[in-house]
C-alpha cells in the first residue's frame, strides 16, 4: 500500500489542475488508504475535501500546507493531531500577517520562533523540499524523528542521480525517506490544464514556457501498485508514507466551535442570560400582554436553541445590534431570522413571525444539519463602524470576515486559456474574444476545442479570495487556531481562509453584518422629521392608494419597472399584500407560472368569489396567497403537513428545490413529496398544479419571512414619499448611490409631488442637501463634479458657528483634510462670503470646482448671470495664484473685472441653462429638461406620458424622452425593459430581444430616445411594445456633450474677448 501524502490542488493558486475532491475521489478508485492535500501557504481547500470524506469513508484525509521561506526552500507541515493543526493554522496566519496579499513568507529562524515553545508543535510532522540548501541539521534539532527528506521519481532521466543524493543526506542525518509524487493533478489528461495555469502564472504562452512547464506528465495521482514499482528499491520510503498518514489522528470535525463568553454575566449562564433578555424584550414588544400562542413559540424556541447550544449565537448578535442603536444605527433583521420569535424579542428583527404564521423550521430546527444563519442589514455608510466594533470588541485573533471565492467562469477561462495557448489576445475582451476568435487566432483558429475544453475544466477554479459582502465568525477561543487568518486588500480587513460553504461544511457559524443603502436614507427621513421608523402610522390607506398608482419612484423595493407594471394589477392594501407583492416579483414565481394565476385568483376574490382549497387544513398554510406556495415556508409546511415529511425532511426538500435550478431536478428530489400528497387524498390535478408551481423555485425564491422584512421597510419609504415628500427627497438625495433613479428622476418626481428644489448657495448650502422650511430642499455641493468632500466640510452647518480653531484642527485632521481648509472654516463661521471676488479669494478651491459652480449658477446670489460669473470666476482665480505665487499683495477689489458690464455676455437661454446644469451637477432645479428640449426641438413627438397613459389598447404612439432606467434581467430571455421619462412623467417600454437587439447601439450610447410601438394594457397599468428606436441630438451635440461638454463652448467668450484680456 501507499498514501500520497502531498498533493497541490487549485487552491495552489495556478499550481494545483485538481479541486481537492477530485483526490479523495480518485483515491478511493485506486483504493489508496489515505491521501494528504498539502496547498502552499493555506488550508483553502480541507473543508471540501473533508464533505467528500463524510461519504467517501475508506480514504483518510491528511491535512497539511507547504510553507513558503524566504531564505530557505520550502517546508510542508502535516498536522497528526487537533492541536498540531492549531499550531499550523496559526503559523500559516503569522506567514501571511503585515505582507502583501499574496506574498506571504516566514524566515527559517520566524517559523522555528513561532512553533517553540508550544508542546502542540510536537505533533507536526515536516517535510522540506530537498534541496542543497535545505537546513537538514537544524531542523532534525528542532523536529526530531518527525523530520522525513522526500524522495520523488521524476521519470526524467536523472532519478538515479537524484535517488543517490537524497539516499546519502538521509543516511548523513539519519533521515527516514518518504516517498511522493509530487502530484499537481489527479489524473494524467489535466496535465495541459496543468501547463496552461503555469502560463497564465507567468505569463508566458506555451510556445514560449520552456522550463517554466513540467518536462513529462509524472505529477499525477498514481496507484499504489505504480509507486511500488518506483520505488522497488526503497521499500522503507513507501512504508514511511503509511507509517505518517496511520499516525494522523486529526479530522475535521474535532474544530468546535465556542461562543464570547465577555457577553453572559456573572451568575448566568448563556441560555438563562438569553432567556432573561427575550423574555424582557416580550413585555417590551406585547406590552405586557404574551398571548398563549406567542408564549408557547418562544418556549419552543427556547428548547431548540438549549438542544443545539446556540444561545451564545443569539447573544452575539444581540451584542451586535445594541451597539448599533447606541450609535443610532439603523439595522434590520432579514433571511430566515425573521421566523424567530427569539430574535423579533431580542429586537433583531422587525416582523412578528407569530402574528404571520411563519415557520420556525425554516430557520432552526433539529432537522437541520446546518446552523442558523442571522443576515442583520445596517446602514451602508455606517456599516463600518459597526465592522470595527467587532474587531474591537473581540480582537483580530477572535473575529474576521469570510471569504468570497473568486472562481474562473467560463468567458473568463477561454480568455486565459487562449493566451496561454498563444492567440494575441491582447488586451481585448472575453466577448470580443469568443465572438472573432477565428479572425484573432489566425493560425491558432483550429485550438478552439481545445481551448474550450480546456476552459470546462478550469471553470470553478479559484481565481483569489476576497471579502465577503458581509460575513463574520467570531469565537471565544483564537479564530487563527480553527483557520488560518490573512490580511484582505481592503485596508483593515482580515479573512479566513475559508468561504460560507465551508463553515456550512465544518459546522461553524457565521453572521452576516450587511449594508443597505436605503436604511440610510430611512434614518436620513425620519430624523428631518423628529421621529423613529417604528412610528410611522401603519396601514396607511394613501399610502396603499399611491402605491397602487404605481408612483413608487425612490420607493424600496418597489421602483422598478416591474414592480410598477405590477402595482396596479397586484393593488396591496395591506402589508402582507406587499409582502406578496415584493416576492412576487422574480424570476422564481415567473417561471412557475405563478404570477398569472395568483392575479387571477385574487381578482376573483376582489369580485367576491374566493379561491377554495382541496382541504380546509392548507387555509393557514396557503390561503392567503390563493392555493400558491410563493414561499419556502409554504412548501415545508405543505411537505409536513400533508405528505408526512419531518423537519429534516422538510428542509431536505427546500434545499434540493432551490439547488436543482431545474424543472428535471425538481421532478427527482419531489417524488417522496408527490406521493406522500396523493397519499393524503389531495385530488390530483391540484396537486400536479402545486408541483408545477414548484419549478419556479428551481430559479428562484426565498423566505417569507424575508420579504415580510423588505415589505417592512418599502411600507416606510413609501409612506415617507406620500406624506413627507421633501423629507423623502431629502435623504435619498444624501444616501446616494442607491435605487434605479438618478438624481435628476429623483428631484423632477418630487417637483411634480410639490416639493420646492432650491439652488446650492455659497452662504447656505452644506456638503448635503438639507431641509430649508417647510416643503423645501436646499441642495447640497455633494453633486457637484470633481468635487471632493473635504473641499466643502468648513462649509457645514452641523458645526457651531463659533468654533475655536484647535477644536477645527483636531475634527479635520482626522478626516485628513488640508490644512488651507482649516482656516476657511473659521473665516466662514466669523463672516458669511459677501462676493465671489470674496469667495474665490478666501476657499483656495481648484479652478475646475469653481468653473463648475458657476456654471451651476451657485453664484448668482452675489448679483451676476451665469457667463458674467463663469469669466469673472476664471480671471479671480488666476489673479490669486499669481499674487501668492509672487507674494504681491492685493486690492481689496478689482476694479477692471467689476467694471465689465453684463451687456458683454448675451443672455442665456432656459435650454442653456439646464444644460449647463447638467453638465455641472448631473440636475437642474430651474427647469426640466424635457421641457427645454421641446422648446428649442419643435420637430420632436409632442405625445406626453400623461397623455399615453389615457390611450387605449393596441393605439400607436410616437413618443420622446429621457432614458432613466435600462434593465434586460438574466431570466427575461433577451426582452429589455425601458423607463424614460419626459416633463409630465415617464413611461415603461418593452423592447423583444430582436427589437433590442437591433436598436441596443442606440440604447446604450444615448439617453435621449425617440420611440414607436404600441399601447399595452392591463388594469390601470400601461407598458409599451416597441417597433422603433431612435435617438434625437441637441443643436448637434450628443448625450455626452450635454452632460460632459466643453464649458467653453456653452458659456462663450464675451464680447471683445476673453475677461484675461483686461489684465
Amino acid at each position: 500500500m501507499y498514501a500520497e501524502l502531498l498533493a497541490k490542488s487549485n487552491f495552489s493558486f495556478l499550481r494545483g489542475a485538481s479541486d481537492s475532491r477530485d483526490y479523495v475521489e480518485r483515491a478511493s478508485e485506486l483504493r489508496m488508504p489515505a491521501v494528504g492535500i498539502v496547498d502552499i501557504n493555506g488550508v483553502y481547500a480541507i473543508p471540501r475535501a473533508y464533505e467528500v470524506t463524510k461519504a467517501i469513508t475508506d480514504v483518510k484525509l491528511i491535512v497539511g500546507s507547504e510553507l513558503t521561506l524566504s531564505d530557505h526552500p520550502p517546508i510542508a507541515l502535516i498536522a497528526r493531531d487537533r492541536g498540531a493543526y492549531a499550531v499550523l493554522c496559526q503559523t500559516i496566519t503569522k506567514l501571511h500577517a503585515g505582507k502583501e496579499k499574496g506574498k506571504g513568507s516566514l524566515t527559517l529562524d520566524q517559523l522555528m520562533a513561532a512553533l517553540e515553545g508550544d508542546p502542540r508543535s510536537s505533533g507536526l510532522v515536516a517535510i522540506p523540499n530537498h534541496r542543497p540548501t535545505t537546513a537538514y541539521g537544524p531542523l532534525k534539532d528542532f523536529f526530531g524523528e518527525k523530520l522525513y527528506l522526500p524522495i520523488c521519481q521524476y521519470l526524467d532521466g536523472m532519478d538515479r542521480e537524484r535517488t543517490e543524493e537524497a539516499v546519502e543526506t538521509a543516511r548523513q542525518y539519519d533521515l527516514p525517506l518518504v516517498a511522493h509524487n509530487d502530484v499537481h493533478y489527479h489524473v494524467p489528461s489535466r496535465k495541459m490544464l496543468q501547463d496552461c495555469l503555469a502560463c497564465i502564472r507567468e505569463g508566458v504562452t506555451l510556445k514560449t514556457a520552456g522550463k517554466k512547464i513540467f518536462k513529462n506528465n509524472e505529477r499525477y495521482l498514481k496507484s499504489p501498485l505504480q509507486v511500488r514499482a518506483l520505488f522497488k528499491d526503497l521499500p522503507l520510503a513507501i512504508r514511511s508514507t503509511l507509517d505518517i498518514a496511520e499516525s494522523c489522528t486529526f479530522n475535521l470535525s474535532e474544530l468546535a466551535y465556542t461562543y464570547p463568553v465577555e457577553l453572559v454575566p456573572e451568575g448566568h449562564t448563556a441560555q438563562s442570560y438569553l432567556e432573561e433578555m427575550v423574555l424582557k424584550g416580550a413585555h417590551r414588544i406585547y406590552r405586557g400582554i404574551i398571548s398563549e400562542k406567542v408564549d408557547g413559540q418562544i418556549r419552543k424556541e427556547f428548547e431548540l436553541v438549549k438542544k443545539m447550544n446556540y444561545a451564545g449565537y443569539f447573544l452575539t448578535i444581540f451584542d451586535i445590534v445594541e451597539f448599533s442603536r447606541s450609535r443610532n444605527i439603523i439595522c434590520q433583521g432579514r433571511g430566515s431570522a425573521a421566523n424567530s420569535v427569539i430574535c423579533y424579542c431580542l429586537g433583531i428583527t422587525a416582523i412578528d413571525p407569530v402574528r404571520m404564521n411563519l415557520l420556525v423550521e425554516r430557520f432552526i430546527s433539529e432537522g437541520r444539519s446546518e446552523p442558523p444563519d442571522i443576515d442583520v442589514d445596517f446602514e451602508h455608510n455606517r456599516r463600518e463602524e459597526v465592522i470595527q466594533y467587532i474587531y474591537q470588541r473581540y480582537g483580530r485573533h477572535r473575529a474576521a470576515m469570510v471569504s468570497a471565492i473568486r472562481t474562473y467562469q467560463k468567458k473568463s477561462s477561454f480568455l486565459e486559456l487562449s493566451k496561454a495557448i498563444g492567440v494575441p489576445v491582447g488586451v481585448m475582451s472575453a466577448n470580443a474574444l469568443a465572438r472573432d476568435f477565428d479572425q484573432i487566432a489566425g493560425d491558432l483558429k483550429s485550438k478552439r476545442p481545445l481551448i474550450e475544453a480546456l476552459a470546462d475544466d478550469l471553470v470553478d477554479f479559484p481565481r483569489h479570495l476576497s471579502i465577503h459582502s458581509g460575513g463574520f465568525t467570531l469565537s471565544q477561543d483564537p479564530i487563527s487556531e480553527i483557520v488560518p487568518i490573512e490580511p484582505a486588500r481592503m485596508e483593515n480587513r482580515t479573512i479566513i481562509q475559508w468561504d460560507k460553504n465551508d463553515l456550512d461544511t465544518i459546522g461553524l457559524l457565521k453572521l452576516d453584518i450587511l449594508s443597505l443603502g436605503f436604511l440610510t436614507a430611512l434614518h436620513y427621513a425620519c430624523e428631518y422629521l423628529g421621529i423613529h421608523w417604528h412610528q410611522i402610522p401603519p396601514e396607511d390607506p394613501e399610502t396603499y392608494a399611491m402605491i397602487g398608482r404605481a408612483e413608487t419612484e425612490g420607493c424600496f423595493q418597489i421602483e422598478s419597472r416591474a414592480q410598477k407594471a405590477m402595482l396596479p394589477k397586484t393593488l396591496p392594501v395591506n402589508l402582507y399584500d406587499l409582502t406578496v407583492q415584493v416576492a412576487i416579483v422574480r424570476p422564481g414565481p415567473g417561471v412557475g407560472s405563478m404570477i398569472p394565476v395568483y392575479l387571477k385568483r385574487r381578482e376573483a376574490a376582489r369580485r367576491g368569489q374566493p379561491y377554495v382549497l382541496p382541504s380546509k387544513d392548507l387555509e393557514p398554510i396557503i390561503g392567503r396567497t390563493y392555493g400558491i406556495p410563493l414561499f419556502q415556508e409554504m412548501v415545508m409546511a405543505i411537505a409536513i403537513q400533508k405528505a408526512g415529511f419531518n423537519d429534516r425532511e422538510a428542509n431536505d426538500l427546500r434545499r434540493s428545490i432551490a439547488a436543482a435550478r431545474s424543472a428535471d431536478g425538481v421532478s427527482e428530489v419531489g417524488v417522496k413529496l408527490h406521493a406522500g400528497l396523493v397519499k393524503s387524498g389531495l385530488p390530483l390535478p391540484w396537486i400536479d398544479e402545486l408541483c408545477h408551481f414548484f419549478k419556479g423555485f428551481a430559479a428562484y425564491n426565498f423566505p417569507e419571512s424575508h420579504a415580510a422584512s423588505f415589505a417592512s421597510i418599502a411600507y416606510a419609504s413609501a409612506y415617507l414619499k406620500c406624506h413627507h415628500p421633501a423629507e423623502f427627497l431629502c435623504a435619498l438625495v444624501n444616501a446616494q448611490p442607491m435605487g434605479f433613479y438618478a438624481v435628476d428622476t429623483l428631484i423632477n418626481d418630487a417637483k411634480r409631488n410639490g416639493v420646492k428644489v432650491l439652488p446650492i448657495h455659497p452662504n447656505l448650502s452644506d456638503w448635503d442637501a438639507k431641509m430649508e422650511g417647510q416643503g423645501r430642499v436646499r441642495m447640497g455641493f455633494q453633486n457637484v463634479r470633481r468635487i471632493r468632500e473635504e473641499d466643502i466640510r468648513w462649509m457645514s452647518a452641523e458645526k457651531e458657528r463659533e468654533l475655536q480653531e484647535g477644536d477645527i484642527q483636531t475634527k479635520i485632521t482626522q478626516d485628513e483634510m488640508k490644512a488651507h481648509f482649516l482656516v476657511l472654516e473659521v473665516e466662514r463661521a466669523q463672516e458669511p462670503f459677501s462676493s465671489l471676488y470674496d469667495f474665490v479669494k478666501r476657499t483656495k478651491l481648484s479652478r475646475e470646482v469653481i468653473e463648475l459652480m458657476a456654471m451651476a449658477d451657485v453664484f448668482s446670489c452675489f448679483g451676476s448671470d451665469r457667463r458674467h460669473t463663469f469669466w469673472q470666476s476664471i480671471s479671480y482665480h488666476g489673479l490669486f495664484r499669481r499674487a501668492e505665487s509672487s507674494q504681491l499683495s492685493l486690492f481689496e477689489k478689482d476694479p477692471a473685472l467689476e467694471s465689465s458690464s453684463d451687456e458683454l455676455f448675451p443672455k442665456m437661454t432656459l435650454f442653456q441653462t439646464i444644460v449647463a446644469d447638467y453638465r455641472a451637477l448631473g440636475y437642474s432645479v430651474d427647469g426640466n429638461l424635457m421641457t427645454a428640449l421641446r422648446k428649442s426641438m419643435p420637430t420632436l413627438p409632442k405625445t406626453t406620458s400623461v397623455q399615453a397613459k389615457s390611450f387605449p389598447h393596441g393605439k400607436r404612439i410616437h413618443y420622446a424622452g429621457i432614458l432613466s432606467v435600462n434593465q434586460r434581467p438574466p431570466t427575461a430571455k433577451g426582452v429589455a425593459f425601458l423607463t424614460v421619462e419626459d416633463d409630465e412623467g415617464s413611461l415603461d417600454f418593452i423592447l423583444k430581444k430582436e427589437i433590442y437587439e437591433r436598436y441596443e447601439p442606440i440604447i446604450v450610447n444615448s439617453r435621449f430616445l425617440e420611440l414607436k410601438g404600441s399601447v399595452q394594457r392591463s388594469g390601470t397599468g400601461i407598458s409599451i411594445i416597441v417597433s422603433e428606436v431612435g435617438s434625437f441630438l441637441v443643436e448637434g451635440e450628443s448625450k455626452r456633450s450635454i452632460t460632459h461638454g466643453a464649458t467653453s463652448r456653452m458659456f462663450g467668450s464675451p464680447v471683445g474677448g476673453s475677461p484675461n484680456n483686461h489684465h
